[in-house]
């Protein structure tokens, strides 16, 4: 008796609960978000946005077109996060990624469905690029990780033709340089 009154009162409490009424939501969420918590792919970082864009454009000059959507996360010192990413041989990929500044570190590399690495990016910091021809089609998995840091990130991946020779060293060169903090 003591039990089934103890289980009753919980069950009580528990519908009480799930018909509470909920916070007003944030209008700085997008509407598909409200009533959820935010990810961290929500999140966006004015430095990583303007390094992207600006290196997106370079590569979209040099005859490349996005692939899917932006990949976008946060990750903690040393961790790392994988997309799976079909390719044919007869198409060069470019993947680009831009780190927040608190991610010191950023490294990008492609790993082939057994695992095994076919290239990594040779950038040192929070912008990293590489380029990559595969001799065969086929599922391939776009690694970021934070080496040194931990912070927001940003990933796309290009198409474009192979033979076609781009300098991955001046992929961000021209990315606008962050604007001054205003004096507090």
């Amino acid at each position: 008796m003591r039990t089934s009154a103890l289980l009753s009162l919980i069950a009580l409490t528990a519908c009480d609960a799930g018909v509470a009424a909920s916070p007003d939501p944030d209008p700085a969420i997008e509407p598909e978000t409200v009533g959820e918590a935010p990810r961290a792919a929500d999140f966006r970082s004015p430095r990583v946005q303007r390094a992207m864009e600006s290196a997106s454009g370079v590569v979209r000059t040099r005859g490349f077109s996005v692939l899917g959507e932006p990949w976008r996360g946060f990750l903690v010192d040393q961790a790392a996060d994988v997309r799976e990413q079909p390719m044919r041989a007869v198409t060069c990929y470019l993947v680009l990624g831009a780190a927040s500044s608190a991610l010191r570190e950023l490294n990008l590399r492609v790993f082939d469905s057994d695992g095994g690495e076919v290239v990594q990016d040779a950038m040192d910091g929070p912008m990293a690029a590489l380029r990559f021809c595969p001799a065969q089609s086929g599922t391939y998995f776009v690694a970021v990780r934070a080496a040194a840091g931990s912070g927001l990130f940003e990933v796309r991946t290009f198409r474009g033709p192979t033979g076609l020779e781009v300098r991955i060293d001046d992929l961000f060169r021209d990315a606008p340089a962050e604007p001054p903090r205003e004096a507090r």
